[in-house]
């Protein structure tokens, strides 16, 4: 069955995210290595990396991810700004290596082309995709024999963002090259913003992912339902069964045992109250 958790909060040490995992009832969880955003953090200290994975192991929790600084952007077109990107992602995936984590989930980032009807320009998005791939491949050259996974999420289609279709995130994938490295989270809320329809076309929209990146590929989901209707392309979670999504569609994903291997974690905005009684939720929906 897929492990389910919530995305738990580090303040006050790391430690304390596992005391939230466990009393909302989470089998997985995701954290931040570090205030997401800011660009700067102190290291973290090896007493406290080691307190966190002791916590993790001690309350049978797994797998961990870690979600990356929403500050970071490797595709900006301004050279310095993105080795800037670079070097930020490379520190938080060090953090994320030490603290045990399975995943360093990323959002791929934005190509920055001015005016809104530039932002699905094919020459600007591609270029983009091929420097968030060269960035990555850098930062896997220096970090080898790293345990920890780096793993694409799907975007929700938002001003200049891209990594919206599954063919961006697997022209990444295949970029970069390093698959046994790398990995993908889908959103699902981002997927039904950008179009995917998964209440009228659910079996087609994985055939599609499988096409385009590979069933094999999907490591995790970011469980969000949707305050906005399909192809909106705007980044708006709600509780699950409350938002758009439809609870049949939560019913047929918490039983396609093809995905028993991954990570559930809620994003939704109501907090570990409301993540208790979801996760209680998508668990009561499962046949056996």
């Amino acid at each position: 069955m897929m492990r389910l958790g919530a995305h738990n909060s580090i303040a006050g040490g790391f430690h304390n995210a596992v005391d939230e995992c466990v009393g909302i009832g989470g089998e997985a969880m995701q954290v931040f290595c570090k205030n997401q955003r800011q660009w700067r953090a102190k290291p973290i200290a090896a007493e406290d990396a080691k307190r966190f994975r002791d916590a993790v192991a001690a309350a049978g929790l797994g797998p961990v991810m870690v979600h990356d600084s929403y500050l970071i952007n490797m595709g900006n077109p301004d050279p310095a700004k993105a080795e800037s990107a670079r070097l930020a992602f490379h520190d938080e995936y060090v953090r994320s290596e030490q603290l045990g984590a399975a995943y360093l989930n990323f959002h791929p980032g934005s190509h920055m082309t001015e005016g809104k009807d530039r932002r699905d320009l094919r020459e600007a998005r591609d270029q983009c995709l091929d420097r968030i791939a060269a960035a990555l491949g850098e930062v896997l050259d220096a970090t080898k024999g790293y345990r920890c996974r780096l793993v694409i999420e799907n975007a929700a289609g938002q001003g200049t963002n891209v990594g919206n279709s599954w063919e961006e995130v697997g022209r990444i994938l295949d970029a970069v090259g390093a698959k046994d490295r790398m990995g993908v989270t889908v959103d699902t809320q981002h997927a039904w913003a950008c179009g995917y329809d998964w209440q009228q076309h659910y079996d087609e929209v994985w055939d599609a992912f499988d096409s385009a990146v590979g069933l094999r590929h999907l490591v995790a989901f970011h469980l969000n339902d949707s305050k906005q209707p399909c192809g909106s392309r705007m980044d708006r979670h709600d509780t699950i069964g409350v938002g758009l999504l439809g609870m049949e569609f939560w019913r047929t994903l918490m039983n396609d045992r093809r995905f028993d291997h991954c990570a559930g974690i809620l994003e939704t905005p109501d907090g570990p109250e409301s993540w208790k009684d979801e996760l209680a939720l998508l668990r009561g929906l499962r046949s056996g």
